[in-house]
């Protein structure tokens, strides 16, 4: 008699039991598998773990297992076993914090854990959280060179403005981390990694935006800086000279300034160079300016309106039989009068 394939068995069941808020009897409770947040009657929050034996109450010792198990995948950046706390209690796992108010975002951030940094923010973790310091878990990422999560974070919208309780933005914090890290052969690969981590930084929060005109310079703390004024901005302003382009840096130092042209008026030629007579938008009086500094766009504009103007033109006049003038464009009866 051939045996069937399906038939019912016994199992242990599951069930989601409520955190003791009072002392009581303590039921065996081998491990827990899962975790989450209820209302009660009262529609107050309580925090419920998934067990597998019932109980009414569960021993201290085995959530603050639970609790040691989350942060110690956390710090070691453990993928799989993440994946599977938080299939089972994502959003509470995703927000706890420890002791220093550090959520598990900040460790993964910390140790550059892309991917674990990156189910985190699926998960719903306070990308901007600070904590007793004020460190968010951009600044962890910052403070130890950790480009890939730098990335994901600000993939995932943290907000680089974020001041830890000293003041210090990201940007302002890997300019004291340049300070304290000179170019030695000891530490060439920590500011290599510190680099790195500028750039990524640079690439995400700055633009790449022509100015308008280049008003002034000056010496800060910082280094030299140069007021700006741009297209979209109500006011004018100051910019560290290491986000300026090195060829305006250099036109501000050769008594260059940047101007809106109205048009081009006329060109000359001197020996392989070209000048170009400019009309200013701002009413400044026509000028001579050599060919490198006249945007190549209005050039190329005002070669297509001389273009144009050129083909209505009448073409070059010729001679007739008689010594008469006459245009190869005019009329049949002009044509006719000449014969």
């Amino acid at each position: 008699m051939e045996a069937s394939c399906s038939g019912r068995a016994k199992r242990k069941h599951r069930q989601c039991v409520t955190a003791a808020q009072t002392s009581g009897e303590v039921a065996e409770v081998q491990e827990l598998h899962g975790v989450r947040i209820v209302a009660d009657a009262q529609r107050r929050p309580q925090v419920q773990y998934l067990v597998v034996e019932p109980a009414q109450n569960l021993a201290d010792n085995l959530l603050r297992d639970f609790e040691e198990r989350w942060w110690s995948i956390c710090r070691k950046g453990d993928k799989d076993a993440m994946h599977t706390m938080l299939s089972k209690g994502a959003k509470l796992l995703a927000t706890t914090v420890d002791e220093n108010r550090r959520s598990g975002l900040h460790f993964t951030a910390a140790i550059g854990n892309a991917e674990c940094t990156r189910m985190l923010c699926e998960a719903g973790a306070d990308i901007d959280l600070g904590d007793k310091q004020g460190y968010t878990p951009l600044h962890m990422a910052v403070g130890y060179s950790r480009t890939a999560t730098v990335q994901v974070l600000l993939d995932y919208g943290a907000d680089p403005e974020v001041a830890d309780k000293e003041g210090r933005t990201v940007v302002e914090l890997v300019e004291k981390l340049r300070a304290a890290m000179p170019l030695t052969p000891e530490l060439l690969g920590r500011r290599t990694m510190l680099e790195d981590v500028a750039g990524v930084l640079t690439e995400n929060l700055y633009e790449e935006v022509e100015p308008v005109a280049v008003l002034d310079a000056r010496l800060s703390d910082g280094g030299r800086e140069f007021l700006v004024k741009f297209p979209d901005a109500e006011e004018d302003s100051w910019v560290n000279s290491k986000y300026v382009a090195e060829d305006l840096v250099a036109d501000f130092d050769a008594g260059l300034e940047y101007a809106e042209a109205e048009c081009l008026l006329d060109v000359q030629h001197r020996g392989d160079s070209r000048q170009y007579l400019v009309r200013w938008q701002d009413d400044y009086p026509d000028s001579w300016e050599d060919e490198e500094s006249v945007s190549q766009d209005i050039i190329a504009l005002w070669e297509q309106q001389q273009q144009q103007q050129h083909q209505h033109e009448p073409s070059e006049k010729h001679s007739s039989s008689n010594g008469s003038s006459v245009s190869s464009q005019s009329s049949p009866q002009l044509e006719a009068s000449a014969v």
